[in-house]
C-alpha cells in the first residue's frame, strides 16, 4: 500500500485516465453540483486515495484512518479526504461499505488571516484608479471586502446581473445555486470607473476581464494578482482573506450574527464564530487584570 499521499503522485488521475475506478469518479462528480474548485479538490483526494488502496470496495474504516494519518496531510486535510471519500464509497458501493463508520476528531486550526481596518484602507490606498490595472484591482478588492464573494464567483460575476444604480449584484455560488449580495456607493463608484476601460471578449460578459485580451478571470489567475496586492504593501493575502475580513469588520460596524450569514450566503454561524474568535478575545482587554490592577493603584512596574 502507498501511503505516502503527500508526495507521491497517483500512478493515475481522472482527467487522463480510463481505468473503471477513474470512470466511478468522473461519474460520481458529474451526479454531485459541486464547484469546480471542489470538483479538483475531490478529484486530486480520491485519485490518491485509490493510489494507496487495493481494493476500495473491501477498505475497512482503520484501513482509511491508517491511509489518512500517513498522508502527511493536516487535520483540516484529512477531515475533507474523509468526508469525501466516504461520499464516494455511500454512493459507489452503498450506505454498508466498512469504511463509512471511520471517524477523525476536528481540531480547531490556529486563527486565519483577516484584514484590520487600518490595513484595508492601506490596500484600498495601493491601488492606481487612473489605470486599467489598478481600475479593475481596486473595484475587485472593494467589492469582496463589501461581498465575501470567493475567487470563483467574482470570476464568473457577469455585469449583467450587477446593478450599480441599486447596488445589488446576482451570482451562481459555490453549490451552483444563485444567490444576491449587495455592496456599497463607494463600490459601485469604483466598478463605475474599471467600466470605462473594460475590454470584452466576443460573446463574453464578465465583469472583470483580462487587461489586455478581454477574457474572463480564472480562479488561479485571480489568487496570483491578490497574492501580488499584499506583496505590494508587505503582507500575505488571499481573495479568502477578504471574504474573512468582510466577517470581521461586519462585527466591528455593529453587524449582528445574523445579517453576516445573510451578507456573507453562510448557511450558518459556525464560520463567522471561526473567523471573529480573535476579535472576541480582543474585546475583552478592557477586563484584563493587571492592567485594571495598575489602574486603579498605580505602583512601579517590577
Amino acid at each position: 500500500m502507498n501511503t505516502d499521499l503527500a508526495n507521491e503522485r497517483p500512478w493515475c488521475h481522472p482527467a487522463d485516465c480510463v481505468c473503471a475506478q477513474c470512470n466511478s469518479l468522473r461519474d460520481f462528480l458529474a451526479s454531485h453540483p459541486y464547484a469546480d474548485s471542489t470538483r479538483r479538490t475531490y478529484e486530486d483526494i480520491l485519485s490518491r486515495i485509490f493510489a494507496g488502496s487495493q481494493d476500495p470496495a473491501k477498505m475497512t474504516a482503520p484501513e482509511l484512518l491508517k491511509l489518512l494519518s500517513q498522508s502527511g496531510w493536516g487535520n483540516a486535510r484529512q477531515c475533507l479526504a474523509l468526508a469525501a471519500t466516504q461520499k464516494f464509497f455511500a454512493w459507489k458501493y452503498g450506505r454498508s461499505h466498512p469504511a463509512l463508520t471511520a471517524k477523525i476528531k476536528r481540531v480547531q486550526g490556529k486563527p486565519q488571516r483577516s484584514l484590520s481596518p487600518e490595513i484595508a484602507l492601506k490596500l484600498l490606498a495601493s491601488f492606481d484608479p487612473y489605470d486599467p490595472k489598478g481600475a479593475r484591482d481596486l473595484a475587485i478588492c472593494s467589492l469582496a471586502l463589501d461581498t465575501g464573494l470567493r475567487e470563483s464567483e467574482i470570476c464568473r460575476l457577469q455585469q449583467a446581473y450587477t446593478d450599480l444604480e441599486h447596488r445589488i449584484l446576482q451570482v451562481i455560488v459555490k453549490g451552483g445555486q444563485w444567490e444576491a449580495a449587495i455592496f456599497g456607493e463607494a463600490t459601485a463608484m469604483r466598478i463605475d470607473r474599471w467600466m470605462s476601460f473594460r475590454r470584452i471578449a466576443d460573446g463574453q460578459g464578465f465583469l472583470f476581464t483580462h487587461i489586455k485580451t478581454g477574457e474572463g478571470l480564472t480562479p488561479e489567475g485571480l489568487y496570483s494578482i491578490v497574492r501580488e496586492w499584499g506583496w505590494k504593501i508587505g503582507i500575505q493575502l488571499s481573495v479568502h482573506d477578504l471574504r474573512r475580513s468582510m466577517a470581521v469588520m461586519g462585527v466591528l460596524n455593529g453587524a449582528s450574527e445574523r445579517g453576516l450569514m445573510e451578507m456573507g450566503r453562510w448557511k450558518s454561524s459556525d464560520m463567522i464564530k471561526r473567523y471573529t474568535r480573535t476579535l472576541r478575545l480582543e474585546q475583552l482587554r478592557k477586563y484584563l487584570v493587571v492592567d485594571n490592577l495598575q489602574g486603579e493603584n498605580p505602583a512601579p512596574l517590577v
